[in-house]
């Protein structure tokens, strides 16, 4: 796994053989936040792509995890993935929890390499 930041962002990428996901989170102290989802343009030609709100779920349930085990209260404000990266959403419950326990440690997140997963506030490219 790569692990990069964007702004406030940090996100990791995983690719195994022929799979591939990539995820940004933002992290806030707190509950009861609501989650902006930014959902980036299909890079691929898959037909299949991921929804919205399995893969916050997923998000949230990792971040949660995370949360328990290392006695911290982080709550997840913005996330950000590829629609057409692969399936299952539940894979993003992982990455989640791997950026959480990054963090906590205080691991490095290099700079995202990627211009394409730059978007400006109106979510254009």
């Amino acid at each position: 796994m790569q692990f990069v930041r964007d702004g406030e962002l940090l996100g990791v990428a995983r690719i195994t053989g022929p799979t591939h996901n990539l995820l940004f989170i933002r992290l806030i102290e707190g509950s009861g936040i609501e989650t902006t989802v930014e959902r980036l343009p299909a890079i691929g030609h898959a037909r299949l792509t991921l929804e919205d709100g399995a893969v916050v779920r997923a998000v949230h349930h990792g971040v949660a995890q995370a949360n328990r085990q290392h006695g911290t209260s982080y709550a997840v404000a913005h996330v950000r993935y590829v629609q057409d990266d692969s399936k299952p959403e539940s894979a993003y419950e992982a990455l989640a929890r791997a950026i959480v326990e990054r963090h906590v440690v205080g691991g490095a997140f290099g700079k995202s390499p990627n211009p394409s997963f730059k978007r400006t506030p109106d979510g254009a490219a």
